[in-house]
């Protein structure tokens, strides 16, 4: 037997504190879905830069063997610089080569390449 002023159903309290936690959950949501959003880009932008960055060394390493020069000018007019660093001063000369980007999300990338012999430069 159920008293006969009783009330079925919810009071104001009860929706707002369901409101109140419904929108917090989809504002976490909404931020985690932006953030993934985000993190797509910036790894296709380094995935991209990536693959640049690998044909600038294939260049690079080509025209240090044959001293030629046009391609690495067609690379600094792509917005790309290429610095090189010698290191090393026993037998194994290396050379620090940072190829980099103003402005890119991954804009910096730097690699160790063996120097290249006297004799066959």
């Amino acid at each position: 037997m159920t008293p006969e002023n009783s009330e079925d159903g919810f009071s104001i309290l009860e929706m707002i504190v369901a409101m109140t936690i419904l929108a917090l959950i989809l504002g976490i949501a909404s931020q985690t879905i932006v953030l993934a959003g985000r993190s797509i880009v910036a790894a296709r932008e380094q995935m991209e830069s990536a693959r640049k960055v690998r044909a600038i060394m294939a260049q690079y390493d080509t025209d240090a063997e044959s001293s030629a020069t046009a391609a690495l000018d067609a690379i600094a007019q792509s917005g790309w610089t290429i610095r090189v660093q010698p290191m090393g001063t026993g037998k194994a000369k290396l050379n620090a080569v940072v190829i980099e980007k103003a402005g890119a999300v991954a804009g910096t990338f730097l690699t160790f390449m063996p120097a290249k012999r006297q004799g066959s430069q």
